[in-house]
């Protein structure tokens, strides 16, 4: 199909929340009962709706979250890391690429194979994805029903060598970009869109607890004008494997991005609190953001539904 326009990039924000998600299973604190539907957070995932259909990690929920966002189809699938809130529904994505053996009795036309659906992500991610879902890679003689794949290295690609997806509506580029969550090497994107002479990027960097200064250049040497960074920020408290509110903000600081969320959230605080806090606790300390947000910017929690524009 022939590129039509790029429509400027759209991102919904499909999850929100930690590997229990929110509400907790057999929890009853006041945010797993609350009834701001902000304080609903299914497990971390992202949909760009345009220029391209493109989604971020499959985790558990994202059947439910395909089916409440009204996923059509996909022209490619990105996977941070392996860990089970970000993988383990990969076998849903089989509705968009499928494979499945002859019949003999069907006409022709009836048996013909879709394209195998693109994913990128990292060595040791394509590693955990081959074991764990090792049936997608066994030949099979009748059903078939399991999803058509092609595993993509991101270490091919870089700033000067970028991922470029194309869709109905136009195409994006996508930079790798390395981060540590704990000990493990996991991977943001950079998702970018050129359009008139001028670059607009969203930043999407989930799962982290360390990011290198090569990665944070990398961003500030690519991403023209940075419009949102998605930043994992899990809790006040810090963790091993996760930044903190105020280490998220940090990276925010150094990047100077017009409107920062905060995404991988626990249920230690409702989202009016988690806001209230950023308000009063965090942003004074951090000049470049109070800048940003008095000429109209932002730095707030995330929530399931919430739609970003490019």
């Amino acid at each position: 199909m022939p590129l039509l326009y790029n429509r400027g990039m759209k991102m919904i924000i499909m999850g929100s929340g930690t590997s229990h998600g929110v509400p907790v299973i057999g929890c009853n604190c006041k945010v797993c009962a609350s009834s701001d539907e902000r304080d609903k957070r299914s497990r971390c995932s992202a949909y760009l709706t345009e220029p391209v259909s493109l989604v971020i990690d499959t985790g558990p929920d994202f059947r439910m979250q395909a089916l409440k966002f009204q996923i059509k189809k996909l022209d490619a699938l990105l996977i941070t890391h392996s860990h089970a809130d970000h993988l383990n529904g990969l076998d849903d994505v089989r509705v968009f690429s499928h494979t499945k053996a002859v019949d003999s009795a069907l006409p022709a036309e009836k048996n013909i194979e879709s394209l195998p659906l693109d994913i990128y992500a990292n060595s040791n991610t394509i590693r955990d994805i081959r074991n764990r879902f090792d049936y997608i890679f066994t030949p099979v003689k009748e059903g078939g029903g399991k999803p058509k794949v092609n595993l993509i290295d991101t270490a091919s690609y870089s700033g000067k060598n970028p991922i470029v997806i194309k869709g109905s509506g136009g195409k994006v580029t996508v930079i790798p970009i390395p981060l540590l969550h704990g000990t493990l090497n996991d991977c943001g994107f950079l998702l970018c869109q050129d359009e008139g002479g001028e670059r607009h990027s969203i930043a999407y960097l989930t799962d982290c607890s360390s990011i290198a200064e090569s990665s944070i250049d990398l961003i500030k040497n690519n991403c023209g004008r940075l419009d949102h960074l998605v930043i994992d920020g899990l809790r006040v408290k810090e963790h091993s494997t996760h930044f903190s509110f105020a280490q998220a903000l940090e990276v925010a600081e150094k990047v100077l991005v017009r409107h920062t969320w905060l995404t991988h959230m626990t249920h230690d605080l409702s989202h009016k609190e988690i806001q209230d806090y950023i308000d009063r606790e965090l942003l004074p300390k951090f000049e470049g953001l109070c800048t940003l947000v008095a000429l109209g910017g932002s730095v707030a929690p995330a929530y399931d539904g919430l739609v970003i524009e490019s």
